[in-house]
């Protein structure tokens, strides 16, 4: 989205938001005029986006891990290859009730199968963000056989330092809840159109259970600068899933433009830039035939907290910004 600044679009934008849906931004950032307001508005807007990208693709990695680990151990073979694991498990009924909707349709109040049955694959590709954590919570299969959970989550995320089956004790496998939970907090603040940066304390990550409460680390963010701070601080926790789960794929995330953009967004001097409401830099790396020009050229960015985006000629290849505070 992209917010004209001359001061005849203002107000109808602001009309268009709403008062209402804009004072928390006034409240917590306290912006001078309404320009500034829309300005941190797209700031968040452009924030979410680029978290959602990479929740995207972290939410793709994470159900394919998990349909491989447990396709490996249960369930027939479906029409596509994958295996109906889903059916061979002990689900709580929440979860059970997830996979319904997807293998069935209700009619007259009664539960009828749908024709043709969705493969295997298909099921897992519906199946929404919130189940994968919850089905941490089987604890036995369709026969009542315990489910060896350390074999199957070394396969699920090998890239974690636990890489021994022994080593997935019951807090381990809390912590990779408390981790999957969080990512699906700020998915769903996204897809309900919550302000990212609004968010609670920062949890200890575990679960709770009977005697059990996560400590609390970090109050909530209190001001601009600790909201952003809070932000960066989540972006690296979900790029550290991502790696648990396939080092390759997370390798291959650093080094694109997605990630050097949401680093660039973090940043305290980006949020000040959306504030004012000032156009991003580009540099054309074509123009330059040496690194000490460049060099000069970014710190001179770097001097006036002027965020840049890296160009060869149409395509924008990276973001690059200050990180002094």
């Amino acid at each position: 989205m992209i917010l004209a600044s001359g001061s005849a679009y203002v107000g109808p934008f602001v009309d268009a938001i709403s008062h209402a849906r804009l004072s928390n931004y006034r409240t917590f950032f306290c912006p001078a005029d309404d320009n500034e307001t829309l300005g941190l508005y797209q700031w968040n807007d452009d924030v979410s986006g680029s978290l959602f990208r990479a929740m995207s693709l972290l939410e793709i990695v994470l159900r394919n891990q998990f349909h491989k680990a447990l396709g490996g151990r249960y369930g027939a073979i479906g029409p596509t290859g994958g295996k109906d694991w889903f059916n061979h498990l002990n689900l709580n009924p929440d979860s059970r009730d997830k996979v319904r909707k997807i293998t069935h349709r209700r009619r007259h109040g009664t539960w009828l199968p749908r024709n043709p049955m969705p493969s295997p694959d298909d099921v897992v590709s519906k199946l929404t963000f919130g189940f994968w954590p919850h089905l941490l919570d089987v604890t036995t299969d369709a026969t009542g056989q315990a489910l060896k959970w350390g074999d199957i989550l070394v396969d699920v995320v090998p890239g974690h330092r636990m890489r021994l089956p022994t080593q997935w004790k019951q807090h381990q496998r809390d912590a990779l809840f408390a981790r999957l939970d969080l990512c699906n907090e700020v998915r769903n603040r996204i897809a309900h159109h919550e302000p990212i940066w609004k968010l609670g304390p920062l949890l200890q990550e575990a679960r709770a259970r009977q005697g059990v409460t996560p400590a609390i680390v970090a109050p909530a963010p209190a001001t601009p600068s600790d909201a952003v701070d809070r932000l960066a601080l989540y972006y690296n926790r979900m790029v550290e899933l991502l790696k648990w789960l396939s080092p390759d794929v997370a390798t291959a995330y650093r080094g694109c433009e997605a990630d050097a953009r949401c680093r660039m967004l973090l940043t305290h001097e980006t949020l000040e830039h959306y504030r004012r409401r000032r156009s991003l830099g580009a540099v054309q790396l074509d123009h330059f035939l040496g690194k000490r020009r460049l060099a000069k050229v970014l710190k001179y960015a770097s001097r006036h907290r002027q965020p840049v985006a890296l160009k060869r000629g149409e395509a924008v290849v990276g973001h690059w910004a200050s990180h002094a505070r």
